[in-house]
């Protein structure tokens, strides 16, 4: 009697394992299907309206310090910030807008979703290319990650309201664009804190703090009082290593006051293990078109790069001094040979100053030393830990000294190398 309960008690608990296993994949279904990208939606066709960064089916309204970045229309408008493009107040081209803006959310409203939102909290997903649709309000106060490629529409349905709270980051990965996410709102919009997308309103927009990358278009009124409305537009960024040097490229679709790029580089670890860490600094700066609607393509090469991972950003500046940082993107230039890297001094010939490259396999205590031809000591330029991996770049300036030839020399415990520089004054 004992042996046969004691096989029960074994079952009973085998079972209700089982029954517990078999609920958590349950539950993890929807989630990894969450995860997979749909079928990419055909974008919104906006028509007319697409012209406009503002539009408002009545009365448009622009608080102080605030910036619209492209044009603006309304049956009146109230301006006391920045309108960067052309104001359109009750004319024709303003009419055909309204009338394109109706009919785009008309034609969305008949979008088939792909996933229906039981909760309308959207923060802190992270979601795929598709048709969105839930209840009958959207909120977002905390992150809500966007993950795609440029080509990528994202479409977000709801029959009343769409919320935002001052803690709100719509995040796009991957380079998606904010021009291909809309927000079709049955009702109103009411905007706080960091927002990217085109939204398409039934009645009233209002922004009360915080920054739009995108679109407002509603079809009653409109009222901005925010930092910003669509800031550059980046659809691209990308490196690549050619003939030793890191090839910058990056296109934007549209640029209104587009002071310029500052390009910023980090170098990291390609040591195994090892946590990523950025240190960013600035080496280079591009001009911006400053007014473009048209897309255009930068390049910049960033010559001084040697062995070793490297990051990139771009720091895109207003002419009103806001920014905004790019998608990071990285490019490995391979691991160090022999052990260790000395690179030949750039420029060279030199006057007065000069960058010296240097780089070891691990962690070691390590000088780079500058000698006369008759192998006096010129100056230390480094005498410390060198960590594992990491390119140094030390500049040496010879404004005291006479030109000539100089030497540099790299020791550590285990290796020693010299290079040759002219100093040409």
């Amino acid at each position: 009697m004992k042996t046969n309960t004691f096989n029960l008690l074994c079952f009973l608990k085998r079972c209700s394992r089982l029954i517990g296993v078999i609920s958590l994949v349950a539950l993890m279904i929807p989630v990894i299907a969450m995860a997979q990208p749909y079928s990419n939606p055909a974008t919104v066709d906006l028509g007319a309206a697409g012209n406009y960064r503002a539009l408002a089916g009545t009365a448009l309204s622009i608080g102080v310090g605030c910036t619209v970045n492209g044009n603006v229309g309304g049956t009146s408008v109230t301006n006391g910030g920045t309108v960067n493009g052309t104001t359109d107040v009750g004319n024709s081209a303003y009419g055909a807008a309204i009338g394109a803006l109706t009919l785009a959310i008309n034609t969305t409203t008949l979008r088939t979703p792909d996933a229906t939102f039981a909760a309308v909290e959207l923060g802190g997903l992270n979601l795929g290319r598709g048709v969105y649709s839930g209840p009958g309000t959207f909120g977002i106060t905390s992150t809500l990650t966007l993950t795609g490629t440029a080509t990528d529409i994202f479409i977000f349905k709801m029959t009343t309201t769409l919320i935002t709270g001052s803690g709100c980051h719509v995040t796009l990965a991957g380079g998606v664009l904010a021009s291909n996410v809309f927000w079709q709102v049955g009702s109103a919009a009411t905007i706080d804190g960091d927002f990217k997308g085109i939204i398409l309103a039934g009645t009233y927009i209002t922004q009360n703090t915080g920054a739009i990358d995108g679109a407002v278009l509603g079809l009653t009124a409109v009222t901005l009082n925010g930092t910003s409305a669509l800031p550059v537009e980046l659809t691209s960024f990308t490196a690549t290593l050619n003939n030793g040097s890191v090839e910058l490229n990056w296109n934007t679709a549209t640029e209104v006051n587009n002071y310029g790029f500052e390009v910023q580089r980090s170098q990291t670890s390609n040591v195994k293990n090892e946590t990523l860490t950025y240190n960013w600094t600035k080496i280079g700066f591009v001009n911006g078109a400053v007014l473009s609607n048209s897309p255009k393509n930068y390049i910049f090469v960033d010559k001084t790069v040697s062995y070793g991972a490297y990051a990139y950003r771009l720091k895109q500046i207003d002419g009103d001094g806001n920014y905004k940082y790019s998608n990071i993107t990285e490019v490995n230039a391979g691991q160090l040979p022999k052990g260790f890297l000395l690179s030949q001094n750039y420029p060279n010939p030199f006057n007065p100053s000069t960058l010296i490259q240097f780089s070891i396999s691990k962690n070691t205590h390590a000088t780079l030393t500058i000698f006369n031809v008759i192998g006096g000591k010129v100056s230390m330029l480094f005498d410390g830990n060198a960590i594992a991996g990491q390119v140094y770049n030390v500049t040496f300036n010879g404004y005291n000294l006479a030109s000539g030839i100089y030497y540099y020399k790299l020791q550590t415990n285990e290796i020693t190398e010299v290079k040759k520089m002219l100093l040409m004054k």
